[in-house]
Formats: C-alpha cells, sequence, structure tokens
C-alpha cells in the first residue's frame, strides 16, 4: 500500500515554478538528468558512446545485444540492475583515462542538443546546483560543470582496478544511484538543510525530491510501451 501510495503521489509540473518561484526558494537546486535537464529519459546512447569510441565496435555490438535483456532487468527485477548491466558492458576493462577523454570531448556536444529549456533555467537561476543521478559521476561530470554550469554531481561511482586503472565494471558501494540511494546522497551532501528545489522525471525520483522544500516533476511514466522505448 505505502509502495502504491509513493507512485500516485504528484509533485507540480516545472511550469509552475519558472519565472513565478521567489528568489528566496531558488538558493539551491537538485536535479535529475535524463528525462529531467535532458529531454531524453534513456542513457543508452550515451553508453553506446562511451562503449564504441573508448572500447570498440565488437564493445559497441554486445551492447546493442543486450538491449532486449536490459530491457527485461529494468522493468521486472529492478531499474539499478538494469543500469549495473549498462555500466559492465559499457566500461568493463577500459583505461579509465580513455573513459574520461571520451566523456570530455564527446559526450558533451551529444548531451548539449538535449537539453530541456524549461529545466536549464530553473536549474540555471539558482546559486547552488547539484545533478543527482543514476550515471556514473566520470561519465557525466564534465558536462554538468563546463557547460550546465554544475557545481557538483552525485552519481554512481565506478570500481577501478587499482594497479592497473582500468574500470571493472562493477560499481563501488552503496551502489547505482537509485530511488532510496538519491535521497541518503542529497541528505549527506545537504546535511540538515534541504535543498530548496527538487526536480525529477520519475517515480524512482521522488524519494530525494520528497525531502526538497519545492518539488516539481517533469515527465511521468504512463505505459510499458512508454518504458521499453525509454528504459
Amino acid at each position: 500500500m505505502a509502495t502504491a501510495n509513493k507512485l500516485r503521489r504528484k509533485f507540480p509540473p516545472i511550469t509552475e515554478c519558472n519565472g513565478t518561484a521567489p528568489s528566496s526558494s531558488r538558493e539551491s537546486i537538485a536535479a535529475d538528468l535524463d528525462g529531467t535537464l535532458l529531454i531524453s529519459r534513456s542513457s543508452f546512447p550515451y553508453f553506446m558512446l562511451v562503449a564504441v569510441e573508448a572500447g570498440s565496435l565488437l564493445r559497441g555490438l554486445v551492447l546493442l545485444l543486450s538491449v532486449p535483456f536490459v530491457i527485461v532487468a529494468y522493468l521486472f527485477v529492478s531499474e539499478a540492475l538494469g543500469i549495473q548491466i549498462l555500466i559492465f558492458i559499457s566500461f568493463s576493462g577500459l583505461k579509465v583515462r580513455d573513459i574520461e577523454l571520451v566523456s570530455r570531448a564527446m559526450l558533451p556536444r551529444f548531451y548539449a542538443a538535449d537539453v530541456r529549456k524549461e529545466s536549464f533555467e530553473a536549474f540555471d537561476r539558482c546559486k547552488r546546483k547539484v545533478v543527482i543521478t543514476a550515471n556514473p559521476t566520470l561519465m557525466v561530470e564534465p558536462f554538468v560543470k563546463d557547460y550546465l554550469g554544475g557545481d557538483k554531481v552525485l552519481g554512481t561511482e565506478i570500481e577501478v582496478n587499482p594497479r592497473t586503472k582500468k574500470a571493472t565494471g562493477f560499481v563501488k558501494k552503496p551502489g547505482v544511484l537509485v530511488g532510496k540511494l538519491k535521497r541518503l546522497a542529497i541528505l549527506e551532501e545537504f546535511g540538515e538543510e534541504s535543498p530548496d528545489i527538487g526536480i525529477g522525471d520519475r517515480s524512482s525520483d521522488h524519494d530525494f525530491m520528497s525531502i526538497c522544500k519545492v518539488c516539481l516533476l517533469l515527465i511521468i511514466i504512463t505505459t510499458v510501451f512508454h518504458r521499453m522505448i525509454f528504459f
């Protein structure tokens, strides 16, 4: 019953905030990335870019063939497992410096073309800007800081072999940052002073949004088909 109630919880749309919120409520913001600051709800194209550019065409093909398994894991097991599969296939065995190079030189151009105007306007108005995402921090941090003007990225931390400096394909504790883990990351970052604004686009964002002073919702998944396209 509690889960059902949480899924039905409604937050006001972001259009009710832009241009109307008092400046006192714009000190800090915590924003999701995919589907919120970005139009696309799917991070798959960006994982594919890393897999091909930092890895090889063969790795990209393996990632493409894994899509049915990722969708099944995402829809019927957990969002975290689906993302973990993407991370493992895309990152496993790659040198961290190669991932960093793609993240700085190539990904920002594609991310920048996908920025959601109304979300960025709300984000840009705030003084302290934090992005909370299930994506690997290593992959999105250059874009968030250099292009969006973000101060901090709270994302999934990938595990690196200290000897070879290569990604193992696994993630560090506490794991893929979704649901309650996003909430815990925000609490750790902001302490007792909650973010003034929280914006997200899906039910798994409700955990961190609920502790923000003003919560704004963008897009809600309405059908299984929609979820399969934008996993």
